[in-house]
C-alpha cells in the first residue's frame, strides 16, 4: 500500500557535524519530500534498490517479528538484528501509548488515531480497531529514500499517513534512541537466512538537553515523550492532509502537548535557544517549528484548554486557510482579540529565563520558564533617540533603550519600566500615553531602564493618537508634557491636522522659535530645548493664531 512519510523528528543532535537540531528531519524534511513528489509523481513509487545499497532486502535484517496488542495498540518488533528490542521495552512502549491515546482523545477531546491495514516495515496484517506501531532502528527504515526522502538521522519516532486521504496512519518507535551521524559512518553485517548483510550502525546517542542525560540511559522517558508527541500527529492526521496543506502548527502543537502531558521531561527545551534568538521572526517562519510549541502551553493555560481541538476542526473545514485565520476564528466565537492574545504572551516571553525574576511564577507560561535562555533583546545606545519596529504578521521583538516611532506602526506595544528588582509593564494604548509616559518615566530616578515589547498576530491597525476612552481631559487637547520639564524630550501633542507648525513664545509673548511638524505629536530634543529656552515660563500654540498655553521649563 502506498504512502508517504510524516516525517516527525522530535530530536536529531548533529551538534558534532555543526548542524542545528533537527536540521535533517521534521517539518523541513517533510516539506521537501513533498515538494518533490509534486513536482516529480514518479517518486511516489517504492524503490527498487535497498538504502543499505546492496542485494539485501529489508526482511533480511530481522528474524522473527512479534507483536503484543492492547485495547487500542499492535505493536510490532523484532529481538534480533539491527531492528531488535527488548520485551520490557515493549511493555513500557504500551503503556505510555495507551496513556497518550487517553490524554488526546479525553483530555484533549480530539478524534481517535486510524490505524492502516499493513505495517509498511514488518508488512504484516494489523488487526481490525487496532492502531499499528512499529519498533525499528528508523535509520534503516525499509525504501527510507522513498517513505522519508532519505535517512532522517536521529528521529525519536516518524508518523506515517497513507498516501491517499484517508487520515489512516501508524508511527515508528526508534528501537533504542541512537542514530547515525551523517559524517563517520559506521557499518555493520548481519546474517539472516544465509544471507550477510551490511547496514548502518546507530553510534550516537540522542539526549535531553533540559536535564543533561542521555536517552539511550533513561529509554523509559524518550518512550513516553515520543508516545505523547508521534501520536498527535497521528490525531492531526485526521483532520489535515498533510501533503496538500502544510502548517508549522503540525510540530508547533505536537512540541506543544509534550509539556502538557508529560511536564518532568522538558525535550521542548531543546529549540528554544534557536527560536529566542531570532528576534522578530514569525512563529511560522522559524528554522524549527518545535520551538513554537510554547504558544500552544499558553493557549492551553490562560486560554482554552479546548484550543487545539477548534484550530484543527477549523482546518478540516478550511484546509487552505492559514494557523492566524483559524486561532481568530476561534476569537471571534469567545470574543476575545487574538491580537490581545497573542500580545499578552509576548509580554510573559519578555520574561524569559534570568528576567523572570521581573515576574511573579504565578503569570509564567508554564512552571519551568525560568530555566529557558534569555531572549536577545535589540539594545539602543544612547545616542539612539528613536527606532521603528517591525511589524511582522505573528512576530514580536523587544527592545531595550531608545524611543519608538510607532506612527505606521500596526499591533500591539508596551513599555517596561525595570525598577531593582521588579518590572512594570504598561501597555500603549495610544501614541499621547507613549510620549508623556516615556518623558516622565525616562527622568524617574526610580527607573534604571526602559524596555519595549511589540508584538502583531494579524492586526490592520494602527495605534491610535489619543486614546478615545481615556478619562485625562489632556489626552484630548492640544497639550505641553512633560510640564514641568527638566530633561529629556519635549512633546506636543495632538497637534491638528491642517496646521504645518507650532510657535513657541516667551511670557512676554515674543516669539521663540517655529517648529514645523507633520505627525500629530512633535518633540523637540533636551539638547534643543536648553539652547533655545532658560528655566521658566513659556507658551505655544499650533499655527500663528489660536490661544496660547503655557508650560514649565526646570532644569
Amino acid at each position: 500500500m502506498a504512502r508517504i512519510a510524516l516525517v516527525i523528528c522530535l530530536l536529531l543532535v548533529c551538534v558534532g557535524n555543526g548542524f542545528a537540531r533537527a536540521s535533517h528531519c521534521g517539518t523541513s524534511m517533510l516539506i521537501q519530500h513533498s515538494k518533490e513528489l509534486r513536482a516529480n509523481p514518479s517518486l511516489g513509487t517504492s524503490a527498487k534498490v535497498s538504502d543499505a545499497g546492496t542485494v539485501c532486502q529489508a526482511e533480511d535484517y530481522y528474524d522473527s517479528v512479534y507483536s503484543k496488542k492492547t485495547e487500542h495498540f499492535q505493536i510490532f518488533y523484532t529481538t534480533s538484528g539491527p531492528h531488535k528490542t527488548t520485551q520490557e521495552f515493549i511493555d513500557t512502549l504500551a503503556t505510555a501509548a495507551e496513556y497518550a491515546w487517553k490524554f488526546h482523545t479525553k483530555s484533549m477531546g480530539m478524534q481517535e488515531p486510524l490505524g492502516v491495514s499493513k505495517t509498511h516495515h514488518y508488512q504484516k496484517s494489523v488487526e481490525s480497531g487496532l492502531y499499528p506501531i512499529e519498533v525499528i532502528d528508523i535509520d534503516n527504515l525499509r525504501d527510507s529514500r522513498y517513505v522519508i526522502g532519505g535517512v532522517c538521522h536521529g528521529c525519536f519516532g516518524v508518523a506515517v499517513p497513507e498516501r491517499s486521504n484517508t487520515g489512516a496512519s501508524e508511527l515508528y518507535i526508534d528501537n533504542d534512541f541512537r542514530y547515525t551521524p551523517t559524517l563517520g559512518i559506521k557499518r555493520d553485517t548481519v546474517n539472516f537466512s544465509g544471507k550477510n548483510c551490511a547496514y548502518t550502525r546507530a553510534t550516537e546517542e540522542l539526549i535531553n538537553d533540559r536535564h543533561g542525560f542521555s536517552y539511550v540511559e533513561k529509554w523509559n522517558m524518550a518512550i513516553r515523550v515520543t508516545a505523547i508527541h508521534e501520536l498527535y500527529h497521528s490525531v492531526q492526521l485526521r483532520y489535515l492532509n498533510l501533503y496538500e496543506q502544510s502548517t508549522f502548527w503540525f510540530e508547533a502543537s505536537a512540541s506543544g502537548i509534550e509539556e502538557i502531558a508529560a511536564s518532568d521531561i522538558d525535550d521542548y527545551y531543546s529549540y528554544l535557544p534557536n527560536m529566542f534568538s531570532i528576534m522578530g521572526t514569525p512563529l511560522d517562519g522559524m528554522t524549527e517549528d518545535y520551538g513554537a510549541g510554547i504558544f500552544f502551553m499558553y493557549m492551553y493555560n490562560y486560554v482554552d484548554k479546548g484550543f487545539d481541538k477548534f484550530v484543527w476542526e477549523s482546518f478540516n473545514k478550511e484546509p487552505g486557510q492559514n494557523f492566524q485565520y483559524h486561532l481568530n476564528k476561534l476569537g471571534k466565537k469567545k470574543k476575545i482579540s487574538i491580537d490581545s492574545v497573542f500580545h499578552d504572551f509576548s509580554k510573559k516571553l519578555a520574561f524569559a529565563g534570568t528576567r523572570s525574576k521581573f515576574l511573579d511564577s504565578t503569570k509564567w507560561v508554564v512552571s519551568d520558564q525560568y530555566f529557558w535562555p534569555d531572549f536577545n533583546y535589540i539594545v539602543h545606545k544612547e545616542n539612539e533617540i528613536s527606532f521603528e519596529p517591525w511589524a511582522n504578521e505573528l512576530a514580536y521583538e523587544y527592545h531595550i533603550g531608545g524611543m519608538p516611532e510607532l506612527e505606521n506602526y500596526k499591533g500591539k506595544a508596551s513599555i517596561v519600566l525595570f525598577k531593582n528588582k521588579n518590572a512594570e509593564v504598561l501597555d500603549i494604548a495610544s501614541l499621547d500615553y507613549l510620549q508623556k509616559t516615556y518623558a516622565e518615566e525616562s527622568i524617574n530616578p526610580h527607573v534604571d531602564s526602559i524596555g519595549w515589547i511589540f508584538s502583531r498576530f494579524t492586526s490592520e491597525e494602527f495605534i491610535p493618537l489619543v486614546d478615545e476612552n481615556s478619562k485625562d481631559d489632556k489626552a484630548t487637547k492640544l497639550h505641553a508634557y512633560p510640564t514641568p520639564w527638566r530633561s529629556g524630550n519635549l512633546c506636543f501633542s495632538p497637534l491638528p491636522e491642517d496646521g504645518n507648525f507650532i510657535e513657541i513664545r516667551n511670557r512676554r509673548g515674543d516669539l521663540i522659535t517655529r517648529k514645523t511638524y507633520n505627525n500629530r505629536t512633535f518633540c523637540i530634543d533636551e539638547t534643543t530645548v536648553k539652547s533655545l529656552m532658560a528655566p521658566g515660563i513659556y507658551k505655544f500654540r499650533a499655527g500663528s493664531s489660536g490661544k496660547l498655553k503655557d508650560f514649565l521649563i526646570i532644569y
